[in-house]
């Protein structure tokens, strides 16, 4: 991984957030999830004229994201590497323990790893993180993926295609392959509103390819935070 792409990665995350957080700024942003139950609940309460604590209360509210506590979701989003060359996509879904921390687990496709072919597989992961809007987080995940392809087999003796002849002329047979790895990550939260997440993350893959297909993985993607199940039975009771 190149200093100067690390440094492009860096500053395009930087740029992302910094226009998302502005282009916010027509809304309030004292009262950012107030369409969330679980946050108006918490938040709802007018300030006294007389609050010394006004501006306290203010800047926590504007910040606060307790009320993702106990609640899950589904994500979706991409990531790219320059050193190989890869990308990837990934789907799956998320469940919080508490405020700050995180588990999920995704279906994953990469194509280009440092194992130089292409992969599909499971990825598992949890981030301890801190419970605002803008949330900065550490994690640790892992990903086990394979592949097959159809590789020429006239010396195998095997009839692998069933036609009752050994190694003829342009037999093929099916070569499985399999990917592994364990990663730290790093990144950061958005919640755009109190519903929709966005996350900027960094992985270093630690590959059972050995070293040299080792890589770093740049992702972005989005996720939507789902209603509280007591809040659902509400509303479905509403005629």
């Amino acid at each position: 991984m190149t200093t100067e792409f690390f440094r492009f990665a860096v500053s395009l995350f930087v740029s992302i957030f910094v226009l998302l957080t502005v282009g916010c700024a027509h809304f309030d942003p004292v009262r950012w999830a107030m369409d969330d139950e679980v946050y108006a609940d918490r938040h709802r309460k007018p300030y006294p004229a007389n609050d010394v604590r006004k501006g306290f209360r203010m800047l926590e509210q504007a910040h606060d994201a307790r009320f993702v506590a106990d609640r899950g979701g589904s994500y979706f989003g991409g990531g790219w590497s320059d050193d190989p060359l890869s990308a990837g996509a990934e789907l799956g879904v998320f469940q919080y323990s508490g405020p700050a921390v995180e588990g999920r687990a995704g279906l994953k496709g990469l194509i280009g790893t440092g194992a130089e072919d292409w992969f599909a597989g499971v990825d598992l992961g949890a981030r301890l993180q801190s419970p605002s809007r803008l949330a900065p987080f550490i994690g640790a995940g892992t990903y086990l993926g394979g592949n097959n392809h159809k590789v020429l087999a006239i010396d195998d003796h095997v009839d692998n295609d069933d036609d009752g002849s050994v190694d003829e002329r342009g037999e093929m047979k099916n070569d499985p392959g399999f990917l592994g790895s364990v990663y730290p990550e790093l990144g950061v939260h958005f919640w755009i509103t109190s519903g929709l997440r966005m996350t900027a993350s960094a992985q270093y893959h630690i590959t059972t390819e050995g070293r040299d297909a080792d890589f770093w993985f740049f992702g972005l993607s989005f996720a939507g935070l789902k209603a509280p199940e007591h809040f659902k039975e509400q509303e479905n009771s509403q005629p």
